[in-house]
C-alpha cells in the first residue's frame, strides 16, 4: 500500500522510482491528461493549510530547467505533490555510460543549472534545493538539462532538517543532518541557504568530469586531473564552489552563472593560443611585405581576388539563410572567416541564422567567443551594434531581462541609435520592473521616430509585463491593423494568443492564431502554426471534438509543405489520425517515419496500438493479433536497447498490459 489509492480514479501508479531524505518518488501516469507524472510523497509532519501562500508560489513556478509543479494532493497518510515527468536520462545514466563532455557542454548545462537555482533561491521564501546530484539532473531529448526533485518540504517547513548524499552535500547540511537529533549548537555551520546548493553544484560537476566521487567534504579534490580533462579556468570554478567555509564559496548561484559565462574569457590556454596566432600573423605580414616588393601588383589581384570571395560567401550566407537553409549558411560562414576573420558582416549572418534557429543560448556564446574574443576583429565596427542588440534580444528571449538590459547599453556605446533599438530596449526595461524608465526610453524612440505601428506594439509589451491585459490587447490589435511589417505583426498575433493561453481561454488563443494564419504569408507562419497545433491538440483533449484534431492535421500538413518538418511533426500525424479513425493514413505516415528517421521503438510502439485498433473493428472470430505480437515485441526489444534501465515512456507500460490481456484472452497461440 503506497497511501495512493484514494487518486487510482485519476492516477495509474506505474512504479517507485526513489526513496531519499526528502520523500518517495512515484512514476505515474495521468489517466485524463494522458500524460506522464512524478508523485512524490513528502517526508515530514505539516500543515498545509499553514502555508496555503508557499504552496501557489511553488505551483507557479516556471523555468525552463525545472519541472512544472503540477498539484498538491493531501490524504490522512501525508501531503503528495505531482509534477511534471521529465523525459531523458539522468547524468548518472550517461556516467554509467562512460560519456564523455566537452568544456562548452559542461559550462552550457553549469549556466543552465544556475539558472534554475537563481531562480529558486530568489522565491519569497527562497527555495534550497537541498539534494543536487548525477541522478537528479536529466539531459533532455533536446540537449538541455532539467533539475528534478527539488525538496519541496524544506522549503514548506523551515524546521525541516535536510538529509545528506555522501560526495555531493555541503559540509554544513552534512554537519547538521547528522546533529539535527541533537540540541548543542554547531558553530559556523547554523544555516543552509543558497550556497549549500553552490557546493553540490560543484561536487556534481566534478564527479562528471573526473569520475571520482568524494567520499567526505574532508577529502581534497584531484585539481590536476580536473584540469587535465577540462582546463584551468574550469577546474577554478568547481575548486571555488567546494571550498569547505561557505563564505569562500560564490554568494549566488547568478555570480556562479557569471563564472560560467565568462569561462572562455578567462581561459589562459585560449589567450595563448590567440597570442600564438598573432605571433604566426606577425611573421606571415612580414614576409609578404618582401614579396609585395618584387609583386605588389599580383598581391593586390589576389587581395580584390579574396574579397569578391568573401562578399559573394556573405552574399550566400544570406539566401541560404533566408531559405532557412542553415547547415548550408553555416559552411558559407566558415568559408568567409577563412577568407576574412577582421570583417563583421560574416559574423552578423551566423549569428542572426542562430536566433532565427531560436537558439539564443548559442547566439550570446557566439557574440561573446567568437566575437568580442577575436582579437582580429575591430570592435567599433558599426556592424557591433547590430551584434549587440541580437545578443540583447537572446537574453530577452529566455527571460535574463537585466543582462538584456545592459547588453542594450553596449549596443548604443557602439553607435546603434536605430529607433527599433531604442523600443526594444524599452520593453526590455518593462519586463525587468523598471517602467518608467521604459516609458522614457520609449519617448526617446518615438524622438527617433519611431512610427505609430512600433509605438502600439511597444506599448502592448508594456502594458502585458505590468499585467494590464486589456490595454496590452488593445495596444496589439491597432499594431496590426496599422503595421506592414510582417515580423511584427506575427509577433503581435501570437503574444495576443499567449494572453488568451495565459488567461485559461484556448479558444481564444485558437480564434486569435487562426486569424495570424489568414493573414500572414505562409512562410512566416511556423511559431504561430505550432502554437495553433498545441492549442488544438489541447482542445480536442478537453472536448473530444474532431473538428480541432483535424485543424491540427492540416496545420502539420502545412509544417510539412513548408519544410518544416521533424520527426514529432510525423509522430503527431500518427497519433491525430488514429485517434480519427484514419488507421490508414495513420499507417503511411509510420512508413514515412521509418523511411526517414530508421527504426526506432516508438515507430514500431505506435504500429503496436494501431494494430490493436484495426482487430477491435472486426468480429471477434475474426481478429488475429499475430502482427500486433511481432510488433509489440520488436519495439519492446528496441526499447530496452534504447533506453535501457531509464524508462521515460508510461506508453510501453500500457502496451505491455495490453499485450497480457490479448496472452490471457487467448488470442495468442
Amino acid at each position: 500500500m503506497n497511501g495512493l489509492e484514494i487518486f487510482e480514479d485519476t492516477y495509474q501508479i506505474i512504479e517507485k522510482l526513489d526513496e531519499g531524505a526528502g520523500g518517495i518518488v512515484y512514476k505515474a501516469y495521468h489517466q485524463r491528461l494522458k500524460k506522464s507524472v512524478v508523485i512524490k510523497k513528502i517526508k515530514g509532519n505539516m500543515a498545509l493549510d499553514a502555508c496555503r501562500k508557499e504552496v501557489d508560489i511553488l505551483k507557479n513556478l516556471r523555468n525552463s530547467y525545472l519541472p512544472q509543479v503540477l498539484d498538491f494532493l493531501v490524504t490522512d497518510e501525508g501531503i503528495y505533490t505531482v509534477m511534471s515527468y521529465i523525459p531523458g536520462k539522468s547524468f548518472k545514466h550517461l556516467m554509467d555510460e562512460h560519456r564523455a563532455f566537452t568544456v562548452n557542454q559542461l559550462a552550457r548545462w553549469g549556466m543552465q543549472l544556475c539558472n534554475a537555482l537563481s531562480y529558486l533561491h530568489n522565491q519569497n521564501p527562497p527555495i534550497i534545493h537541498g539534494d543536487i546530484k548525477p541522478s537528479n539532473i536529466m539531459l533532455t531529448p533536446d540537449g538541455n538539462i532539467c533539475l528534478i526533485d527539488f525538496n519541496i518540504s524544506f522549503y514548506l517547513d523551515e524546521d525541516v532538517v535536510l538529509g545528506y548524499t555522501n560526495g555531493y552535500t555541503s559540509p554544513e547540511q552534512y554537519i547538521l543532518a547528522l546533529d539535527s537529533e541533537t540540541v548543542r549548537p554547531i558553530a559556523n555551520y547554523a544555516r543552509i541557504d543558497e550556497k549549500s546548493d553552490i557546493y553540490s553544484v560543484g561536487a556534481t560537476f566534478y564527479h562528471i568530469v573526473t569520475g571520482k566521487k568524494l567520499r567526505t567534504f574532508k577529502e581534497k579534490i584531484d585539481k590536476e586531473l580536473l584540469c587535465e580533462r577540462t582546463n584551468e579556468v574550469f577546474a577554478s570554478i568547481i575548486a571555488k564552489a567546494m571550498e569547505v567555509e561557505p563564505e569562500k564559496r560564490y554568494q549566488s548561484a547568478f555570480e556562479m552563472f557569471q563564472a560560467f559565462r565568462g569561462l572562455g574569457k578567462k581561459d589562459e590556454r585560449y589567450r595563448a593560443l590567440i597570442r600564438k596566432q598573432n605571433m604566426v600573423r606577425v611573421a606571415l605580414v612580414l614576409g609578404m611585405c618582401g614579396c609585395i616588393v618584387l609583386t605588389g601588383y599580383g598581391i593586390h589581384r589576389i587581395q580584390m581576388e579574396r574579397t569578391d570571395q568573401y562578399n559573394q560567401l556573405v552574399e550566400e550566407q544570406k539566401e541560404y539563410r533566408e531559405k532557412k537553409e542553415y547547415e548550408q549558411e553555416e559552411k558559407a560562414f566558415q568559408k568567409a572567416r577563412n577568407i576574412n576573420s577582421s570583417s563583421l558582416e560574416s559574423y552578423y549572418q551566423q549569428a542572426l541564422s542562430l536566433f532565427e534557429q531560436r537558439q539564443y543560448e548559442e547566439c550570446i556564446a557566439f557574440v561573446d567567443y567568437d566575437v568580442e574574443e577575436n582579437e582580429d576583429i575591430d570592435r567599433n565596427q558599426q556592424k557591433m551594434a547590430d551584434l549587440y542588440y541580437l545578443k540583447a534580444e537572446s537574453y530577452f528571449e529566455i527571460g535574463e531581462y537585466q543582462n538584456a538590459v545592459d547588453t542594450f547599453e553596449k549596443v548604443f556605446k557602439v553607435g546603434g541609435y536605430h529607433a527599433e533599438y531604442y523600443r526594444d530596449h524599452a520593453i526590455a526595461l518593462a519586463y525587468n520592473q523598471n517602467p518608467d524608465e521604459a516609458e522614457k526610453v520609449l519617448d526617446e524612440a518615438i524622438e527617433l521616430g519611431l512610427k505609430e505601428d512600433s509605438v502600439y506594439y511597444a506599448r502592448g509589451e508594456i502594458e502585458k509585463s505590468l499585467g494590464h491585459i486589456g490595454e496590452s490587447l488593445q495596444d496589439f490589435e491597432h499594431c496590426i491593423q496599422y503595421t506592414d511589417d510582417i515580423h511584427m505583426k506575427e509577433r503581435a498575433y501570437i503574444l495576443i494568443g499567449d494572453i488568451y493561453k495565459d488567461q485559461g481561454m484556448e479558444e481564444k488563443q485558437r480564434e486569435a492564431l487562426l486569424r495570424a494564419k489568414q493573414d500572414l504569408p505562409a512562410e512566416n507562419q511556423m511559431v504561430l502554426l505550432e502554437r495553433l497545433i498545441q492549442a488544438d491538440i489541447n482542445l480536442a483533449e478537453k472536448s473530444g471534438s474532431s473538428k480541432y484534431r483535424q485543424e491540427a492535421i492540416d496545420s502539420l500538413q502545412q509544417v510539412i509543405e513548408q519544410g518544416w518538418n521533424t520527426y514529432d511533426t510525423y509522430n503527431n500525424l500518427v497519433i491525430l489520425h488514429e485517434k480519427q479513425k484514419d488507421l490508414t493514413e495513420a499507417s503511411e505516415y509510420l512508413g514515412t517515419m521509418l523511411q526517414k528517421f530508421g527504426e526506432d521503438y516508438n515507430i514500431y510502439k505506435r504500429y503496436a496500438f494501431l494494430e490493436l485498433d484495426k482487430q477491435d473493428l472486426k468480429a471477434n472470430k475474426e481478429r488475429d493479433y499475430q502482427a500486433f505480437s511481432q510488433y509489440y515485441k520488436k519495439a519492446t526489444a528496441l526499447y530496452y536497447e534504447q533506453m535501457q534501465d531509464n524508462n521515460t515512456d508510461a506508453e510501453m507500460q500500457l502496451l505491455d498490459n495490453l499485450y497480457q490481456q490479448v496472452i490471457a484472452g487467448g488470442w495468442l497461440s
